[in-house]
């Protein structure tokens, strides 16, 4: 079986149509997919529905990706969006005479999925060391830094892998 590191190439072979590419690139998303559905959909079944939707959006997209960024946070991002849709498309479906207009629906899912991303985020930067995180919050909120100049930028680039594999151990993306 293929390895996650592999799926940039293989992506971009799917990208200019080697056929063969499609099992390995599918058999490599499906989990960290399924995952984030998950975590995004309060039902089984919907974060199902939503992980098998956004795997054919990806797959039927994969044409457009872009070779100089990863794949993954690409797909993921596709796979984000059809969960915040189909939660969209459910209560509308389940929305009653009494319930809120439909653009209050469409604000509380669109404010669950923030919240839900907030959360993700704060849990994996209070994995971080306390500079990675004094780094981040000085230079997203404009705090004062104990570093300035190139030593903040470098600070900063390291701290933001740190994170991002962080949050790729905590949520099952290595």
């Amino acid at each position: 079986m293929p390895e996650l590191s592999d799926l940039n190439e293989l992506f971009g072979r799917l990208a200019d149509g080697d056929r063969r590419a499609f099992t390995p690139v599918f058999q490599l998303l499906w989990p960290p997919t399924l995952r984030l559905c998950r975590r995004m959909m309060p039902v089984e079944a919907d974060a199902s529905d939503a992980a098998q939707a956004a795997l054919l959006r990806i797959l039927e997209r994969a044409s457009e990706y872009d070779r100089h960024r990863p794949a993954l946070p690409w797909a993921l991002g596709i796979a984000s969006w059809e969960c915040r849709t189909l939660r969209k498309r459910n209560e509308r479906l389940h929305e009653t005479s009494e319930s809120t207009p439909e653009s209050d629906d469409g604000a509380s899912a669109e404010a669950q999925e923030q919240h839900d991303l907030i959360a993700a985020a704060i849990e994996a930067m209070g994995t971080l060391a306390p500079i990675d995180r004094e780094t981040l919050l000085s230079t997203y909120w404009e705090t004062a830094s104990t570093a300035s100049g190139a030593t903040l930028r470098k600070r900063r680039a390291r701290a933001l892998t740190r994170l991002r594999n962080a949050f790729r151990r905590l949520y099952g993306l290595d």
